[in-house]
């Protein structure tokens, strides 16, 4: 009965933590972004067609923005399985982001249920869940918070490692970070340092005299390892041959000074940088909140100074967490918040061991006040991020984006007038020009078919409804209310019934 009643209260958790961080989610931020709309467009495509923008079928790489980025293959073919299940939509679109976040909610409590106990699995799940980057990233569909998962499954099977000396442990990390490679472009200066760390853990984790022994067992488990992760390498040569610049793009790593390179990792644990400003872009950032909490600070902390008492996995948790950024002075990354997703897990781990240490504490009455009042810290931190994020970014960042909510309820007007009636849909072409990948994803996300564009001056044949920005056309009517400044017009002959 416990055993039932512990799988409802999880997923009981899971679903109102997922209605918390769906709320607002289409008005915060206020539309879509570019990228978003070329992950959507292409997924649609391959859900559909199985071909992409680019007629390629079940392409690795995915072409887009008119040939000037690669979308990553994790998060576009997850896309396009969402699309496969759901209607195609902007709330399916940004609702996806949704499920990788809870994923990586309950893989964070499983990590530190086994790491340390179910409290600290279930502190540790509410450190990561309070992280701003993560309330963020969570509400735009793009490919920066798929790390996290992959991430934590790293983690996961090098610990059962650790405690079941199984190699199938180790060949499933290395396959965990070989996908990690794939999931964003900041993992390909992130995942060779991290397989650096897992063979020098491995060899630490001897715990001998390094005899001739010890370094047969290092040879072994560093092969199962290197079985799981190096096919994800070991084609790159070939994906660069088919897509050119998809695995390492055009400006490649760059070497100008010890300074410039140390730069970008130095600034990575800028403080202000991490607990107050937060990314350098609008779309990364509030401006006024890191990344990562400020009342989580202290208790970082702590816990980074009770994690080197503790030694041994912890030991790899700090190195896991100061070399993330290690190779980012190569492509100059500096305070981009939304490039360092991947050190959130270990971040959460040191946090969580300090958060402990209220617990520690035996005077009963001072360990009441500061459990008491951390909380109340934490709340009054996190609430103002939140209440600052849903309401007042938007107002300061719309110009940014393209107010995607109406410009979708357009297209799908469009869609049900011209399905209803059996009319040919047009859009004028200076509109759609205006939408650009916007209105790429709408137009296959709601048509069977591309829409036909319509120039001003020309006729329009009966049989026809025109979308255009244009309030009057001569020798035809207009028909049901302006969206977005869109009007809906027919050729003056017609007759149709109204949605």
């Amino acid at each position: 009965m416990n055993k039932y009643l512990s799988v409802i209260l999880v997923v009981l958790a899971l679903f109102i933590t997922g209605l918390f961080f769906s709320y607002r989610i289409l008005e915060t931020p206020p539309g879509i972004t570019v990228d978003e709309a070329a992950f959507g467009y292409n997924a649609v495509l391959l859900a559909e067609t199985a071909h992409d923008q680019n007629g390629r079928f079940m392409p690795v790489f995915v072409l887009s923005i008119n040939g000037g980025d690669w979308r990553q293959p994790v998060s576009q073919y997850y896309l396009t399985a969402i699309f496969k299940l759901f209607s195609p939509s902007l709330l399916s679109l940004r609702l996806s982001t949704v499920a990788v976040l809870l994923t990586s909610a309950y893989l964070t409590y499983f990590w530190l249920s086994k790491v340390l106990d179910k409290k600290a699995g279930l502190i540790g799940s509410l450190v990561f869940l309070t992280t701003p980057l993560v309330m963020i990233q969570t509400h735009m569909a793009l490919d920066n918070i798929f790390p996290v998962p992959f991430t934590l499954l790293w983690l996961i099977f090098l610990w059962y490692f650790s405690k079941t000396k199984s190699l199938k442990y180790l060949v499933l990390a290395g396959i965990s970070l070989g996908i990690n490679f794939y999931t964003y472009k900041a993992m390909r200066a992130t995942v060779p340092i991290w397989c650096l760390l897992t063979t020098v853990y491995l060899f630490r984790g001897l715990h001998g005299r390094y005899t001739k022994k010890d370094l047969q067992i290092f040879f072994k488990r560093t092969l199962f390892f290197c079985l799981g992760v190096l096919p994800f390498f070991a084609i790159i040569p070939l994906l660069e041959q088919k897509y050119p610049g998809a695995v390492f793009n055009s400006q490649g790593f760059k070497w100008t000074s010890v300074y410039d390179f140390l730069y970008p990792y130095l600034s990575s644990f800028d403080p202000s940088f991490l607990f107050i400003r937060g990314d350098e872009t609008v779309y990364h950032s509030t401006g006024v909140h890191g990344m990562l909490l400020l009342s989580t600070l202290p208790f970082f902390l702590i816990g980074l100074y009770r994690a080197v008492q503790k030694r041994g996995f912890w030991t790899f948790f700090i190195a896991v967490f100061l070399a993330t950024p290690l190779l980012f002075g190569f492509v100059n990354s500096v305070h981009r918040a939304s490039r360092l997703m991947a050190f959130i897990p270990p971040f959460v781990a040191i946090t969580t061991l300090g958060l402990l240490s209220l617990w520690e504490i035996r005077n009963k009455l001072l360990h009441g006040v500061l459990i008491v009042s951390t909380i109340i810290m934490f709340a009054i931190n996190y609430f103002d991020f939140v209440n600052y994020y849903w309401y007042t970014y938007p107002k300061f960042v719309s110009e940014h984006f393209l107010p995607a909510n109406s410009v979708e309820d357009a297209y799908k007007y469009l869609s049900q007038v011209s399905a209803k009636n059996s009319l040919t849909p047009y859009i004028e072409v200076s509109s759609r020009k205006a939408d650009g990948e916007t209105g790429n994803f709408l137009e296959a996300a709601y048509f069977d078919q591309v829409i036909l564009r319509w120039q001003p001056g020309d006729s329009l044949p009966v049989g026809s409804i025109l979308m255009a920005k244009l309030e009057h056309q001569p020798k035809m009517k207009t028909i049901g209310n302006s969206i977005h400044g869109y009007y809906f017009f027919l050729n003056e002959e017609e007759n149709i019934i109204d949605l």
